[in-house]
């Protein structure tokens, strides 16, 4: 992959991710925090209508059942005159005013005015306001019906004029008409006016049979009704009438139009929008024969069609879906309580809450719980506006910072990749042996730093190509200086390696003949320079030069090591260098060995007969430490079959594993011992893989040289002769 496709993929990362990442998390907070508001919010709002419907509920419901014992105290009252003035006779007063009268406007009380308390609706929803007195009241025939059958009870009830109109100031327009309907046909109205209609006959009404039906003094409330006179619908409250003798005289009644009812202040003002209000009645539902709960009156207006005065009003039920809660919803209504339900209204998840105003009736208020939780909705709009909003600002802003990334990595790419490109055509230049390549790099940064070291690169490379060849070849003399090849010695098995750390070093071991001195016998010598490298690999072949032009010379083994150290000091003299060696020579006929130790550690005998191990140890410091030392030659005697000397170099006991731990001589020995019945070139095999596993992948940090010699077969005995 190209650098600055890098570089761009670098700085996207770096720019692009974090403001992803950021606006990722702020993102859900904010949707989080929205979420807990509106949920927190249509908590409070659902409570909160609960609360505000409720309490207007019973407020409303207690103002009725006020209004309700007001109205019954008045028609008492009203009750109680007109049966006072039906005891009695009285003169007929000089004027009584018909219905008829105010039909063809003539002869009529200076009041009448359209009143706003009473209008007739009329087709098409239209109304017109009725003309009214309230200085008298009317009378009315009904069919079939003399006017001199009645007059007497018209002369009786003409004083309840000013009953009336003082009732009807206090109830504060709240009734529509007081009415008193007689047996005889005999019907009177307050206010005064002229909207009965001629066929009228008030004793077929249901508000008058039932009433007459009840028999005692108690009042009534009948069911709704078309009102004959206005077309309204209403319900009267009623009280039966009786003559001194007992007898059943008619019935006296308030007129109440329903729409008053829901026409308060109180609860027009307080209630939710859409919220459908009703006055309902526990009743049985002809068809099933269950309870339902019959409308009585509602904010939903009655179809026209509906509205004759000779029909009764088309009955309502107001159903839900969940029945079982309509029935519970029933039972609360009978017993007088009030309470709170959800269930559905018109296929809407809706908020039901109701409460007693009469006698198995009850005032229910429904409002939707997505009106209730309009203004939750709303804010939960505005969030998810805020949200989207934040969400098109990041998205615009990512694309310009990914437009600026683009371009600045472009752009600045190729101000790195130019010197890059030089830099490698140079490398490349190099790899094929080029050590004069150059570069041109002209920028004072880094870049600049690096084509000037790049430039410095060659001749140091070419030297050091040079001094590795001089390595490789130094390496390849020092091999061909230790033996190609582990001697052939009757009576011996003997084997030896050397592993250097570095390409060259300063270990040493050789063979020496000195059949010369005495037939049959060998000399082994091991080595160590101190250090590494290059001068512990000159001081090295230094010493074996000595060595071997010193051994072919007459003298003991002794001497030849003491000359060979006068000559090593002379040659390090204060170079700090010094070498340790170990030179034994062995006698297989005379079952003897004998070495002389120059600081070198001590060869290991072991015997497995005995299984025992035994260090061939002796004084003498290291060479090139002491010119006047004199060195000493040491023997042992009773050489036996299938003992083992090994000489060896500090690199085998003293290396260390990734641990930390070294191997130790007595890991050496163990391997020894276990490979004691096998030649001596398996020995060394088996000592170095050793080695290797102990190591692992731990890097050498000295060279290693090992020489094994195992005694083989029946040695000649010397001849004591």
């Amino acid at each position: 992959m190209r650098y600055r496709w890098k570089l761009l993929i670098l700085l996207l990362a770096i720019s692009v991710v974090p403001i992803i990442v950021s606006n990722t998390i702020t993102v859900r907070a904010v949707t989080q925090f929205g979420d807990k508001i509106t949920s927190q919010m249509r908590e409070n709002l659902i409570a909160s209508a609960e609360k505000r419907l409720r309490l207007l509920v019973d407020t409303y419901s207690s103002w009725l059942w006020q209004g309700r014992e007001r109205m019954e105290m008045a028609l008492m009252f009203q009750a109680r005159e007109v049966e006072r003035r039906l005891a009695k006779d009285s003169p007929l007063p000089s004027k009584v005013y018909f219905a008829k009268d105010f039909d063809k406007e003539r002869d009529l009380p200076h009041d009448v005015i359209p009143s706003p308390l009473h209008f007739r609706f009329l087709a098409g929803d239209k109304m017109e306001l009725l003309k009214v007195s309230y200085l008298a009241q009317v009378f009315k025939l009904a069919p079939g019906v003399k006017k001199d059958e009645v007059t007497a009870d018209i002369a009786r009830l003409s004083g309840m004029t000013p009953i009336y109109k003082a009732l009807f100031k206090r109830l504060q327009g709240s009734v529509s008409w007081h009415y008193t309907s007689l047996e005889n046909g005999l019907h009177s109205a307050y206010p005064g006016h002229g909207g009965i209609p001629r066929g009228l006959d008030p004793r077929k009404q249901s508000w008058y049979r039932n009433a007459v039906e009840m028999r005692g003094h108690a009042t009534s409330w009948s069911e709704a009704y078309v009102d004959p006179e206005t077309r309204q619908i209403v319900f009267a409250a009623t009280m039966p009438l009786k003559r001194p003798n007992g007898e059943i005289a008619g019935v006296t009644a308030l007129v109440l139009p329903i729409s008053n009812l829901f026409e308060s202040k109180l609860l027009l003002r307080n209630i939710p929008q859409e919220t459908s209000y009703f006055m309902i009645s526990s009743q049985t539902m002809p068809k099933t024969g269950k309870r339902g709960a019959r409308i009585i009156t509602s904010n939903e207006h009655t179809e026209m069609k509906y509205r004759g005065w000779h029909a009764q009003a088309k009955t309502y039920w107001l159903i839900s879906s969940d029945d079982k809660q309509i029935q519970t919803m029933l039972d609360d209504v009978e017993a007088e309580a009030s309470n709170i339900r959800r269930m559905p209204y018109k296929g809407r998840d809706s908020l039901w809450v109701y409460g007693p105003v009469n006698v198995r009736s009850g005032l229910v208020l429904i409002t939707p719980y997505e009106e209730i939780l309009k203004p939750a909705q709303r804010t939960e709009g505005y969030i998810q506006i805020v949200i989207d909003n934040l969400v098109g600002w990041m998205r615009y802003g990512l694309l310009v910072i990914v437009l600026l990334v683009v371009v600045l990595a472009f752009s600045f790419s190729r101000t790195v990749t130019k010197p890059i490109q030089a830099l490698a055509d140079g490398a490349r230049g190099l790899a094929k042996g080029r050590f004069d390549a150059q570069v041109s790099i002209r920028s004072r940064d880094e870049f600049g730093d690096v084509g000037h070291v790049f430039n410095s690169i060659g001749p140091r490379l070419k030297e050091h190509y040079q001094m590795r060849q001089s390595l490789e070849l130094a390496m390849e003399v020092q091999q061909n200086l230790l033996p190609k090849a582990d001697p052939k010695v009757e009576g011996l098995d003997i084997a030896g390696i050397s592993i250097y750390c570095d390409e060259i070093g300063g270990d040493y071991y050789d063979f020496l003949d000195v059949g010369e001195l005495e037939r049959g016998e060998i000399g082994v010598v091991v080595g160590d320079v101190s250090g590494h490298g290059i001068p512990s690999a000159l001081l090295m072949a230094t010493a074996r030069a000595s060595l071997r032009q010193r051994s072919s010379l007459p003298g003991s083994m002794a001497r030849i090591v003491s000359d060979l150290n006068i000559q090593l000091t002379k040659d390090v003299e204060e170079s700090g260098q010094f070498m340790t060696l170990f030179y034994l020579t062995i006698d297989p006929a005379k079952q003897n060995v004998r070495w002389v130790r120059a600081g070198h550690d001590p060869a290991i005998i072991y015997d497995p007969a005995t299984d025992s191990f035994e260090d061939l140890r002796g004084p003498g410091v290291a060479l090139g430490v002491d010119e006047c030392w004199q060195y000493s030659e040491n023997m042992k005697t009773g050489l036996a079959e299938g003992q083992i000397i090994v000489l060896g170099t500090d690199g085998i006991w003293e290396a260390h594993n990734p641990k930390g731990e070294m191997f130790g001589k007595d890991r050496l020995n163990d391997v020894i011992r276990r490979n004691s019945t096998v030649s001596a070139k398996r020995i060394v095999d088996a000592i170095i893989d050793t080695l290797h596993r102990f190591q692992k992948d731990q890097e050498p940090e000295d060279d290693v040289t090992l020489v094994v010699i195992k005694i083989n077969g029946e040695v000649e005995k010397p001849d004591k002769n």
